[in-house]
């Protein structure tokens, strides 16, 4: 009997995956893969291949940055000042030991004083109050070096540039000069720039250092004294021959007034550039004049020639104040002679 259809062959279907073998297959690769973070080094990651192991760099220390130069603080208050070695004040209780000197024409008012004992050897006019013009930087000089150190560094203001009168140069606004430069450009080129320059750093302002500078005044006694502003330029600042006296005695004890007050010249950096030269105004070093190691000149209309020195010889100082004169260096040297004369100070050589 014949098949009305015939039945073909089935084809073998491969046998599928049940899922408990692919659950089974996963679990094996999770395994595998703690295994492997279980092995030392490996971080809880599979071993890499392998890498050459670079030599240890050792650690490179931060650099450290410079310390900010930091402003000083404007000084509230002068402080106490150190008395000099010999004399502190004139002594006016015994008669001078020279009684006349021919000066032609003479100065208005002048004092001649020995520095160890305070002795006046001659004097004119030693109490009358006038104009001082640049003498008036030795308070200045005074205060400066209490308020800086050698190495103190001092912010130029704007200020510096616009004064007028004599500058010591190349101080431009907002540089930073060191004190013992501005000193420098103070007592040798007798600089109005490094006055203020000095003043608003030491105070803050002009004003406030006039105060200090009036405060030591009234300190150190000096009863014809008045200064307002730090360089003399105004007919204001004034004083008379016995208080310059206490003034040269108290700066020429200040060792660093007394180094820098005896030189002609000085080469000095203000900040930037090459060093440029600086030239005393005192005609007495520039001669090469025996003995004189100082200190402060000082001229403008009102004041005239104006010289505080001190001459050394043999041992013996004396200390020579001159104002309103037409010539302070031929004054000064006369003196110089009559003291010579008069035994008080060693001749020449």
């Amino acid at each position: 009997m014949l098949l009305s259809s015939a039945r073909r062959p089935t084809r073998r279907r491969r046998p599928r995956r049940s899922a408990g073998v692919l659950a089974l297959l996963a679990a094996l690769v999770v395994a595998a893969g703690l295994f492997a973070s279980t092995l030392p080094g490996s971080g809880g990651r599979a071993p890499a291949a392998p890498t050459t192991v670079a030599a240890p760099v050792a650690p490179v220390a931060p650099r450290t940055p410079p310390p900010a130069l930091e402003e000083p603080p404007a000084q509230a208050q002068v402080g106490p000042l150190p008395k000099p070695a010999g004399a502190a004040s004139v002594d006016f209780s015994r008669p001078p030991l020279i009684r006349a000197i021919a000066l032609n024409p003479r100065p208005h008012a002048g004092i001649a004083f020995d520095l160890e004992d305070g002795r006046v050897l001659w004097s004119r006019g030693a109490t009358r109050r006038r104009p001082i013009a640049s003498l008036t930087k030795l308070m200045t000089a005074l205060l400066a070096v209490e308020r800086f150190g050698p190495r103190s560094l001092v912010r130029v203001p704007r200020r510096a540039a616009q004064v007028g009168g004599s500058h010591m140069g190349g101080l431009r606004p907002g540089r930073r000069v060191r004190a013992e430069v501005l000193l420098k450009g103070l007592l040798i080129a007798s600089g109005n720039d490094a006055a203020v320059t000095l003043a608003i750093a030491g105070a803050g302002s002009e004003k406030q250092w006039v105060a200090q500078m009036n405060d030591r005044a009234r300190e150190l006694g000096l009863r014809c004294t008045r200064f307002v502003d730090p360089h003399g330029l105004n007919p204001g600042d004034r004083s008379c021959a016995a208080d310059l006296a206490v003034l040269a005695m108290r700066a020429i004890a200040e060792p660093r007034i007394a180094r820098i007050a005896r030189k002609r010249y000085a080469r000095v950096w203000t900040g930037a550039g090459r060093k440029h030269t600086i030239f005393t105004t005192n005609h007495l070093l520039r001669d090469h004049y025996p003995g004189a190691i100082g200190l402060k000149t000082g001229f403008t209309n009102p004041a005239g020639f104006c010289l505080v020195t001190v001459v050394e010889r043999g041992g013996r100082r004396i200390g020579i104040v001159v104002l309103g004169s037409r010539d302070a260096f031929a004054d000064a040297r006369e003196v110089a002679r009559a003291a010579v004369r008069a035994g008080a100070l060693a001749p020449a050589v």
